[in-house]
């Protein structure tokens, strides 16, 4: 290449996991061109030919194909570098290993490639025998093996070099002390280029002050392997933020910059967006060096903003949001775009199966391939430049923003594989459609579109919407403000690394399917008349506990979450809204005329004073699935097209390694609120500092708010979204989806049962020594990697629950069907009896006889699976609701030894009146054994659970959910709540009791930790007993 070489920049394919498709790379190619990207780099980790087999060469037909990826890359203008890492094992002084690394290059080199790169990193930095005889240092070989492969291929142009040591926190003592790195600089020719990652692996900051040591050292100027976005140390983490932490005036102190992206490629859209406008930005910084003051006084917070050509990453992510919202709608109207056999929300919520599907089972076809591009304007950024170091330059302005914090799913967890990619082992067949990435013209022109507002939403009011004007795109861009909280997302810096460090990956254990839900609760027969399914009962309960749920003052929060609410503004009911407004506001009140009508709305003036307000505005939200939409989206299908605001809300959820975005950082900050002030609603309303109890629960309703909405979120993406990016994104937001199911339906428990009084058995203060003690956060420096906040939100949720400890509770693969039906997770209300009742009945597949018996005592059922729970141990009992009600729950008793005397003493002998001893007696019919089972429960010996099984385990659960839950992660989002709110009251262990035939219950128990307990139990043979520690 004539003068000097062009400055690389664009993407490397670099990390850890399953490798991108061909035609996912195609696709990658046609969105660096449009966003003046000129650069990609093979380096596929997990490629069996690129590390681990890098001696073989290509068969004919992994040539072809090859071949083809090289010209794509070449049409699209985008320079291809073919990286192997040859590390692990070669031995550097033999003359066969460099032979055969030759030969490898030299193949793909005739398959028209014309620029390489060599990669000693994450390798053992000990030679062997051999080596050491013939080589004085690590560096004195890797030198002698690159400088021989450069001159055998003709020293092409573009040759990179990845060295062991590629970041100061892997030198020792500094870069500029390291022996490796000094002889690297001195050995390596000078046309080879060297490979650097920052500070750290995943660098926070880059600055040209901190690579001047580096430039030093080596003696040229370094290619930056940005791991920014590098999701495959975290199988719970993506990155969807705009790139930052990237100072003004970088690119005349480097040869290039690369971006080691998510392993998922729907989630690199904005990354590579964001990317492409800070390159522009630098080159039209290094274009007119004469603007250099304007973006000093941006840097240093010029009021008036940003001028014209500098980078923002806040301008930048707002172009690249509704950019992203075109594409995915685009990819939705596209052939192949829908998943067949998708699941998607009726017109009142009720999820549909569509066709596709068998039996409920998952159905993936083999994803539709597109390759042509969707017309439009095809503009490119100007031709990078080359900067020599004294020539002047621009700086770049990016302005921080503020509220944002410090935050912590799996590369693997990708589209559905078919038959295609022969480089890859196990590589998936490309499932996202071509679609054409909008222009930067296009860009520029929806910059001056003004940003849609967030408001705050109080509990007490309803929630406004703002629609904002549509992007020059063909497709409109609906957006809605249907969430809490500031504008603009949080921003943060920046990070680096040329191949993320591969760190302790979680083993995924079995899928669990549908049938890892508990199911139907099974009554324990000893026969095998009971439905399959179901799950067995839990006979042994827990003492009673201060009893029935103690009166709760509702208030509403007029002004914003964080405000404080006087005890005036907290001490009456809500104001109930007019007819039209109840409809519209996800807080208000029904109507009398609707508290008639509505089986979930009879809330008379007395039963407000016993409920906690933030139950009675989720009971209401729940029969209005709609309300946090607006009108118009309420009214439209719920396959509609993915608004800017959801999409903004999806990447405030999943923003980058250091930083949180607006919506993670404000549902932090209030659970953290929440949890360490949950003593405050622990004072009696009559108190005179109730006003710490007013404003807890406003705080808790705001939180309840941002919880449902993320839950609606989940909803829409799973109705709405493309193939290609459900698949790549749907288990990252599926598993934050039930994390917030839990947490909401535990802060609802906290204000439920922190305002009862102190009892004969204990305070209910004495019982949160959690908050303190044994999930508190760990102190992690500022020089620490991301991967040690393992999680990120999800991470740091888990954290502050009373079980975050117990990691096994929190791991569980998505499902490979991805569900749009949404969940209300809360605990009992007063009102539910009756619907459980009917839940129980309504599980068991029995025969017109039985029918009729249960007809006439329709709550036999209900009274053997739940009654013991709902009279003595109330407060512990949390309840699972979809659009059709309840459909699952789970009981529990604190200290099952006082539960078990106290329901053989009182609630059994008068349950015996009710039900007579003859009354399940008749010939065999269908669920004739489940009604014999429930009457001998009632009048049969109690039995005696084994003394030291109560004292290791002293707490009991129970868990059923209806047949049509076929979601795992709400079953156990039920669990969760339930360990969480025992755990939180002092037990450290609890124990069901299954019947041994029902194996469906005994995988879903198996799968939350319970381990058979080995005591002898004779007096109910046919069971056992599952116990696991808290």
């Amino acid at each position: 290449m004539a003068g000097r070489p062009r400055f690389l920049c664009g993407v490397v394919e670099g990390f850890y996991g399953r490798p991108w498709s061909m035609e996912q790379r195609k696709l990658l190619f046609q969105w660096l061109k449009r966003r003046g990207l000129n650069c990609y780099m093979y380096a596929p980790k997990d490629e069996l030919k690129h590390r681990l087999l890098w001696r073989e060469p290509y068969t004919e037909h992994e040539a072809v194909c090859m071949r083809s990826l090289i010209e794509a890359a070449q049409k699209q203008g985008v320079e291809f570098v073919f990286a192997i890492s040859a590390g692990q094992d070669m031995v550097f002084s033999s003359a066969g290993d460099r032979l055969l690394l030759q030969q490898k290059l030299r193949q793909v080199a005739a398959m028209g490639c014309c620029s390489f790169a060599l990669l000693f990193d994450d390798i053992d930095p000990c030679m062997c025998q051999a080596d050491r005889d013939v080589f004085p240092s690590l560096a004195q070989a890797h030198a002698s093996v690159a400088n021989e492969v450069y001159q055998e291929l003709g020293q092409p142009p573009v040759f990179l070099f990845c060295p062991t040591e590629y970041c100061s926190s892997l030198c020792s003592p500094s870069p500029s002390q390291s022996c490796y790195l000094q002889t690297i600089g001195q050995e390596l020719l000078p046309g080879i280029s060297v490979i650097w990652t920052g500070p750290k692996v995943v660098s926070q900051e880059l600055s040209a002050a901190l690579l001047e040591e580096v430039e030093g050292v080596l003696r040229r100027r370094p290619v930056i392997w940005d791991n920014l976005y590098a999701n495959d140390y975290d199988c719970r983490r993506v990155f969807l933020g705009p790139y930052m932490g990237r100072a003004p005036g970088l690119v005349p102190r480097l040869h290039g910059l690369l971006l080691n992206p998510n392993c998922e490629l729907q989630a690199n859209f904005i990354p590579i967006h964001t990317l492409g406008t800070w390159f522009q930005s630098e080159l039209g910084s290094c274009a007119n060096p004469d603007r250099a003051g304007m973006e000093m006084a941006a840097a240093l917070g010029d009021s008036r903003g940003p001028q014209e050509g500098t980078y923002s990453p806040r301008e930048a992510l707002e172009l690249a949001l509704r950019d992203w919202v075109a594409e995915i709608n685009q990819q939705a109207l596209e052939p192949g775009g829908w998943t067949p056999g998708h699941p998607s929300v009726g017109l009142k919520g009720r999820s549909r199966l569509q066709s596709g599907t068998a039996g409920g089972q998952e159905v993936v076809p083999d994803p539709e391939q597109h390759d042509s591009v969707p017309s439009g304007v095809d503009q490119h950024g100007p031709e990078p430049c080359g900067v020599t170091p004294g020539e002047g330059c621009r700086k770049v302005t990016s302005e921080p923003e503020k509220g944002s914090g410090s935050r912590t799913p799996n590369g693997s967890q990708q589209s559905p594989t078919g038959d295609g990619d022969q480089l890859a082992t196990g590589s998936r067949e490309c499932c996202e459609p071509c679609s054409s990435l909008p222009s930067v013209a296009e860009s520029a022109q929806s910059a001056g579109i003004q940003m849609a507002t967030k408001t705050l939403l109080s509990p007490g009011h309803t929630m406004s919407s703002s629609n904002e004007a549509n992007t020059s795109q063909n497709l409109p861009l609906p957006t809605s403000d249907a969430r809490t909280g500031s504008g603009s997302p949080a921003q943060s810096p920046s990070s680096t690394q040329p191949e993320a460090i591969r760190a302790d990956m979680p083993q995924m254990p079995p899928g669990t399917g549908a049938g890892a839900s508990p199911g139907p609760p099974a009554l324990l027969t000893e026969g095998t008349g009971a439905s399959p399914g179901t799950p067995a009962l839990l006979t042994d309960e827990i003492t009673a506990s201060s009893g029935p749920l103690a009166p709760v003052t509702p208030e509403e929060v007029r002004s914003s979450p964080t405000a404080a609410v006087t005890p005036e503004t907290g001490s009456g009911p809500m104001v109930p809204l007019t007819p039209k407004e109840a409809r519209t506001s996800p807080t208000s009140q029904m109507t009398s005329e609707e508290a008639r009508t509505s089986p979930v709305a009879l809330v008379t003036p007395e039963e407000a004073g016993s409920i906690p307000t933030a139950l009675m505005i989720l009971e209401e939200s729940r029969s209005n699935p709609a309300a946090l939409l607006t009108p118009e989206e309420a009214g439209a299908s719920p396959t509609a097209p993915l608004t800017l605001e959801e999409v903004r809300m999806l990447v405030e959820l999943f923003y980058l390694p250091y930083h949180h975005g607006a919506l993670a950082q404000e549902l932090l900050e209030h659970f953290r609120w929440l949890r360490a002030n949950s003593l405050s609603v622990g004072v009696p309303a009559t108190a005179p500092d109730a006003c710490g109890g007013a404003r807890w629960r406003g705080r808790a309703q705001s939180f309840q708010l941002l919880c449902a909405e993320t839950c609606r979120l989940h909803s829409r993406f799973a109705s709405a979204a493309s193939r290609a990016l459900l698949y790549d994104l749907h288990p990252y937001l599926w598993d934050i989806r039930n994390m917030l199911l839990a947490a909401s339906a535990f802060v609802l428990w906290l204000d439920g049962h922190l305002l009862c009084d102190p009892g004969p058995k204990g305070t209910w203060g004495n019982c949160f020594g959690w908050c303190q003690s044994i999930t508190a956060p760990i102190l992690l420096g500022r020089d620490a990697e991301p991967w040690a906040r393992r999680g990120g939100l999800f991470g740091e949720l888990q954290a502050l629950l009373p079980v975050g400890n117990s990691c096994d509770l929190f791991y569980h693969p998505p499902p490979l069907f991805p569900s749009s039906q949404t969940y209300l997770l809360r605990p009992l209300l007063p009102l539910d009896k009756g619907e459980l009742y009917r839940m129980c009945r309504e599980s068991l597949d029995c025969d017109p006889k039985v029918a009729e018996i249960l007809m006439a005592h329709p709550d036999l059922l209900g009274d053997r699976l739940l009654g013991p729970f709902l009279s003595l141990s109330p407060e512990y009992t949390f309840v699972l609701e979809d659009e059709g009600g309840p459909c699952g729950y789970a009981a529990g008793a604190l200290h099952a030894e006082g539960f078990l005397q106290q329901q053989d003493s009182s609630w059994l002998p008068a349950i015996r009146h009710k039900y007579p001893p003859d009354l399940g007696t008749g010939g065999p019919a269908l669920g004739q054994d489940a009604l014999e089972e429930a009457v001998l429960f009632f009048h049969a010996e109690p039995r005696a659970v084994p003394p030291p099984v109560l004292r290791r385990f002293p707490s009991l659960v129970q868990l059923g959910t209806a047949p049509r839950v076929l979601d795992v992660g709400a079953s156990r989002s039920l669990a969760l709540c339930l360990l969480s709110a025992l755990r939180a009251n002092g037990s450290r262990g609890v124990f069901c009791q299954v019947r041994d035939a029902d194996r469906q219950q005994l995988s879903f128990y198996s799968k939350l930790g319970f381990v058979a307990l080995p005591v002898a139990w004779g007096s109910s043979p046919g069971t056992q007993l599952l116990g696991r520690l808290l």
